[in-house]
């Protein structure tokens, strides 16, 4: 195998599909990214057995082949050369190693062949259908920051993707619970998601997908069945198991006699939690909660810390009703408001042991809801 490449596409290419090997696997080649180079495409690939993903790039290949690398170690050579250089990638037939020269450095890297690659297959796809890169961005980070990290509840590990109605109209929804709070996110049904059945996209597969969607110009093909989801963009393939599980019926939990209606200013509410919740700074989760009391156009914040003192602070809000008592995890409220893109923020109460609805007015189809703490 012989080929030439541009430094800068083949460190481009290598962040894209790098994040997924895992270095200590008990099988080699799973440390290992694939080097395929045919014609003039190389073709990178890797996998930790839950997802795959591959991505292409023009090369001037002068001898085809296929052959494995250490994924870390190549990673980290390429991204050091010099910006736009050419490499050239070299290993004759009866070698275990590679060679790969970019002007005055010389390295050689350890190889595996490559037959006992596990490929994740994707012929067996039934649903398929389109979104722009723009709204899968944000279907993305409009509801990752609520994916629970509670292993002992796996499926509550990612995002549940699935077909929903509101007032007769059909939408994809996304939706991530950690039971302390719940992101929800509606667009429209696109063509041929139809037939599709609910799935949980796993959190690694969430993120690994964002950090590469920025490089995605225009539309994003997406298939899926219900134990596996592709998607696919210029020359960037991921495919990803999707979590064997049920998500809860999180309807359950939303609020529907929340009466207690106030707006305010989204920054000057999050601003306002975060300084008042640096008293609670680096204590335990309890002891970041933050006291609501609302009463006729004015939020009083505070903070009662043990060992730090006291903080508080009055915001002018749009409210006429009794007055409530309320605590809330200061973190989770500030993650809410920083999703929220509009300058109001709209907030229902019920009392003082009943969930919240926080929504922004500029997107009907963005909607969240918080668990309350004792406070």
């Amino acid at each position: 195998m012989e080929f030439k490449i541009n430094s800068s596409d083949l460190l481009k290419a290598l962040s894209h599909i790098q994040g997924i090997v895992e270095v200590r696997h008990t099988l080699p080649i799973l440390s290992n990214i694939i080097i395929n180079a045919n014609e003039n495409l190389l073709t990178l690939s890797s996998t930790n057995l839950d997802i795959y993903c591959s991505d292409q790039i023009s090369a001037d290949t002068a001898v085809p082949g296929e052959i494995s690398v250490p994924a870390i170690t190549f990673f980290e050579i390429i991204k050091r050369l010099p910006s736009g250089s050419d490499v050239l990638m070299k290993m004759d037939n009866n070698d275990n190693e590679i060679t790969l020269k970019c002007g005055r450095s010389k390295f050689k890297l350890s190889t595996l062949k490559t037959e006992d690659f596990p490929v994740i297959s994707d012929s067996d796809l039934s649903v398929n259908f389109v979104l722009s890169a723009e709204e899968l961005i944000r279907i993305i980070d409009k509801t990752k920051f609520a994916v629970s990290n509670e292993e002992t509840r796996y499926y509550l590990n990612g995002i549940f993707l699935h077909k929903a109605s509101r007032n007769s109209i059909h939408f994809l929804r996304a939706v991530a619970t950690d039971g302390h709070r719940l992101a929800q996110y509606d667009i429209p049904l696109p063509q041929g998601a139809e037939e599709m059945t609910g799935i949980i996209i796993p959190k690694k597969t969430i993120f690994e997908l964002r950090k590469v969607l920025d490089d995605a110009d225009g539309d994003v093909s997406i298939s899926l069945n219900e134990n596996k989801i592709k998607f696919s963009f210029s020359n960037l393939k991921i495919i990803s198991k999707v979590i064997d599980g049920t998500f809860p019926d999180y309807t359950k939990v939303i609020p529907k006699n929340n009466n207690k209606n106030f707006k305010t200013n989204n920054s000057d509410l999050k601003n306002a939690i975060d300084r008042v919740s640096a008293v609670a700074a680096n204590e335990e989760t309890k002891s970041k909660a933050i006291k609501l009391s609302l009463e006729n156009n004015k939020l009083n914040l505070s903070v009662e810390s043990q060992s730090k003192g006291s903080a508080n602070e009055v915001i002018d809000i749009s409210y006429v009703g009794d007055n409530v008592d309320i605590g809330f995890n200061s973190k989770y409220i500030i993650d809410i408001c920083n999703e929220v893109d509009g300058e109001e923020v709209d907030v229902s109460l019920l009392d003082s042991v009943s969930p919240a609805i926080i929504l922004d007015k500029t997107d009907e189809n963005l909607f969240f809801v918080l668990m309350p703490m004792r406070i």
